[in-house]
């Protein structure tokens, strides 16, 4: 992949939307030698953007910001991203890039086919985030060693793939190409599917009857259901637009994991422990084997 050339002709990104990704990631850009532009849709965000240094110039309208960028950023909700797409693409210069910080990826390539023939879409999805959102809950190095999957458009030019490719390693992330379809059955099952269980796990334990049952459920909760439940404190709205526009992989997901789940239900019914103790150890030696593999990629 080509380098980032930033001396001569200093690289323009435009950040669209202010909130926990996209102010991390202009964090996460200071200092790179590259301008930051953004756009956020209250005053008092925009303002802020400046004082914290999170971009360089912020402007009124979205199309003011994205006029002269090499590279728009669009870290918003999804029916956001799709709503933006055609807005802002007759606004952009020729040959420059357009890509998004979504959870999915094959509905926003489709509705990138609007786009002008000279403005290229490729999707970007950083594996990273917090179950906070907003703003103030953004910090420069929520990208630090995160895996980035990168989607582009089957008319994206080589040279902006390597520009985006480049970007994204010069935050300390650790990018790969690969086809939108394929990405989102991969994140269906990685990421969309645990939220959807964390929930269900969080509503299955402490949903009682009354507020006494409630208060000894709280009491039998320590760090074990903290951490395996931190994630059911995501926000709602945006979790129903992901699963709703992944429906048919989240599905798919689910299913592959009701046989695991049954296997164990089925080895505990029939008393085979035997097999209960080596399927968990299956499980166990798999979580190991990841974070031996985030050790070896951290930096």
């Amino acid at each position: 992949m080509t380098d980032l050339q930033l001396n001569s002709n200093q690289l323009r990104v435009s950040i669209i939307g202010l909130g926990l990704l996209g102010a991390s990631l202009g964090m996460a850009l200071r200092g790179k030698n590259i301008l930051r532009t953004g756009w956020a849709r209250r005053e008092e965000i925009r303002k802020a953007a400046i004082n914290y240094d999170v971009v360089d110039e912020v402007f009124d309208t979205p199309q003011e910001s994205v006029r002269n960028a090499d590279i728009v950023v669009l870290a918003m909700p999804i029916p956001q991203i799709l709503e933006y797409i055609p807005l802002l693409g007759d606004c952009m210069k020729k040959g420059s890039t357009i890509t998004d910080l979504g959870s999915i990826k094959e509905s926003i390539l489709k509705q990138s086919a609007t786009l002008p023939a000279e403005v290229f879409y490729i999707g970007s999805h950083p594996m990273a985030g917090t179950e906070k959102s907003g703003f103030y809950a953004a910090f420069p190095t929520l990208y630090e060693n995160a895996d980035v999957f990168i989607t582009p458009a089957q008319n994206a030019p080589q040279s902006s793939v390597d520009q985006l490719f480049s970007l994204w390693k010069c935050i300390g992330t650790h990018p790969s190409v690969i086809d939108a379809k394929h990405h989102d059955a991969i994140v269906a099952r990685t990421s969309h599917v645990l939220h959807v269980l964390a929930s269900a796990l969080t509503t299955g334990i402490l949903d009682a009857r009354d507020s006494d049952t409630e208060a000894e459920l709280f009491r039998g909760c320590a760090t074990g259901f903290r951490d395996t439940c931190r994630i059911a404190s995501s926000n709602p709205q945006m979790w129903r637009e992901i699963v709703e526009h992944n429906r048919e992989a989240v599905l798919d997901a689910l299913e592959e994991f009701d046989q695991i789940y049954n296997k164990f239900k089925q080895e505990i019914r029939d008393r085979d422990f035997d097999s209960f103790e080596k399927d968990f150890a299956r499980g166990k030696l798999l979580r190991d084997r990841w974070l031996e593999y985030k050790k070896n990629n951290s930096r």
